[in-house]
């Protein structure tokens, strides 16, 4: 596990990519449940949506989907359980350091904490198409443009089906 993690770490500060976790079902599950773990922490904290277990669903059911499209896409299906592993795995982490700001009761947060909270999820997109750039082969631009794509559509969905955010 702590290989694992220093990987995700790894992948997180953009010096290795989604080819660097081990292949595998295991490492999969392991990235799924602590994102589903951290998810299910942060959807009770602070303000909670409608429904937070078809929210906790979607968040990460649609990633199993539209990950092997879009890999699908470029015949890079082979990839699938890496780019998982990695785009669970260090979203639950990234999820993991907004934690404590999100224990903020008052209705308006401070600004510090909303700065803090818009720059870890900018980040977030980063990583996200740090890892679509590396599964993809592709330019950061494009895999930029896969993470913008699927978390609109993402969002999109979950809004659809669950309630407003």
């Amino acid at each position: 596990m702590t290989t694992l993690l220093t990987r995700l770490i790894q992948i997180i500060l953009l010096r290795q990519g989604p080819q660097d976790l081990p292949a595998g079902r295991t490492v999969l599950l392991a990235s799924l449940a602590l994102y589903v773990l951290v998810a299910a922490v942060s959807l009770n904290t602070g303000r909670t949506p409608e429904q937070p277990t078809a929210v906790l669903v979607l968040a990460a059911g649609l990633p199993l989907i539209l990950v092997w499209i879009v890999l699908k896409v470029k015949s890079l299906v082979s990839r699938w359980e890496q780019t998982l592993s990695a785009l669970y795995g260090t979203s639950a982490l990234l999820s993991l350091v907004t934690l404590p700001l999100n224990f903020d009761a008052s209705p308006e947060p401070a600004a510090p904490v909303v700065l803090i909270s818009l720059l870890i999820f900018l980040w977030s997109f980063a990583v996200d198409a740090h890892i679509w750039r590396n599964a993809l082969e592709t330019s950061f631009a494009a895999g930029l443009a896969v993470a913008m794509l699927l978390f609109v559509f993402t969002f999109g969905i979950i809004s659809s089906v669950a309630g407003p955010l």
